[in-house]
């Protein structure tokens, strides 16, 4: 136990060292190695597949020296990714913490123009509406990493005009939101423009039978978790599942699993031809498609009993943090889902 101790106590300096190694090696093996360390680890699971995604080719491939790198993404980048995340979201927790910011509901709907912004910039990259060298800055990981800066960017502003200069009626969360406008509009403006039938590149037409129909279902799958956890109010273990925050993560990873069940296995027969990239996923609609989106039901009921029943006692000092991982998960279904749902919509 003391070595573990020794660890966590000096966690920010052993996380920094082992950074530094890690460009160390990298840096060093593709100069001495590139062959081992840039074509065949870099390129073919990190950058090859944004290089393949910014092509927007039917093969959704790239070649550079004879390897292939295929859009989308693999175990190791989905590895890889996965634990960058958890180390971000442990050091924003931190940065919440030590600005005294609250985490609920409301600093979550603060943040869904910067949400929104994601999936909408990633759906107007496959529509070819970015020029190299931009295009990439709208491709995952980029795009993510570039919404977390700007965010939390409007977050320090936020705070700094609400706690150091005591502007009335100035919040954090009103910054947040506004700030996220500020990006979010503009994204807008011509997916409204090529709904509309002013096009820059080939579609296959619009589809809002399926935007209707995925919206349709979500709507009222959550509104009857509500209704049910409403009716047994009385229920401790039961009313937790009438929480906003809640909610939306259920209703964004039903967002995402239906939309990938309807447009890859087109169960209604609507002319769909759309691909799976996630490996995980894609296994689960091979077995059996709605099975894909009855585990996200089910995984995000099991999550939320969790955090809110389960270990509820243990996590009430923490509940910025647990309301933290809430919006990390939300964001981890509704960005690709509604991604997803608006290529289907628009035909691209």
């Amino acid at each position: 136990m003391k070595i573990f101790n020794i660890i966590w106590n000096n966690k920010n300096k052993i996380l920094l060292y082992f950074l530094i190694l890690v460009v160390i090696i990298c840096i060093t093996g593709i100069s001495m190695f590139p062959r081992i360390f840039y074509d065949n680890w870099i390129w073919k699971y990190y950058w090859g597949p944004v290089v393949a995604d910014s092509l927007n080719s039917d093969h959704g491939t790239a070649i550079f020296n004879g390897i292939e790198a295929s859009e989308g993404y693999t175990m190791i980048s989905e590895l890889t990714y996965g634990i960058i995340l958890i180390i971000a979201l442990y050091y924003i927790y931190l940065l919440l913490k030590k600005l005294n910011i609250k985490v609920d509901w409301r600093f979550a709907l603060a943040l869904m123009p910067f949400i929104l912004f994601g999936p909408v910039t990633r759906v107007l990259e496959d529509t070819v509406y970015f020029d190299k060298p931009w295009v990439y800055l709208f491709i995952s990981p980029f795009i993510y990493l570039l919404i977390a800066f700007f965010a939390i960017l409007f977050l320090i502003l936020g705070h700094y005009l609400e706690n150091k200069l005591k502007l009335s009626k100035i919040t954090v969360n009103k910054v947040l939101f506004v700030g996220g406008l500020f990006f979010l509009i503009p994204t807008l403006i011509p997916i409204a423009n090529w709904i509309l039938g002013n096009r820059w590149d080939s579609t296959n037409g619009v589809s809002f039978d399926v935007f209707l129909i995925v919206l349709g279902i979500v709507s009222i799958v959550v509104s009857l978790v509500y209704f049910i956890a409403n009716y047994f109010k009385g229920k401790e273990k039961i009313v937790v599942y009438k929480n906003p925050l809640n909610l939306a993560m259920l209703g964004g990873h039903l967002i995402d699993g239906l939309t990938s069940y309807i447009s890859i296995k087109d169960p209604f027969s609507m002319g769909l031809f759309y691909a799976e990239k996630h490996p995980a996923s894609n296994f689960l609609l091979e077995v059996w498609g709605p099975l894909f989106p009855i585990v996200k039901f089910m995984l995000i009921i099991f999550v939320i009993y969790v955090f809110d029943v389960l270990y509820k006692d243990e996590l009430k000092e923490h509940i910025t943090l647990v309301n933290l991982l809430k919006i990390g998960i939300l964001i981890l279904g509704f960005s690709p889902g509604l991604r997803d749902l608006l290529r289907v919509t628009m035909g691209v």
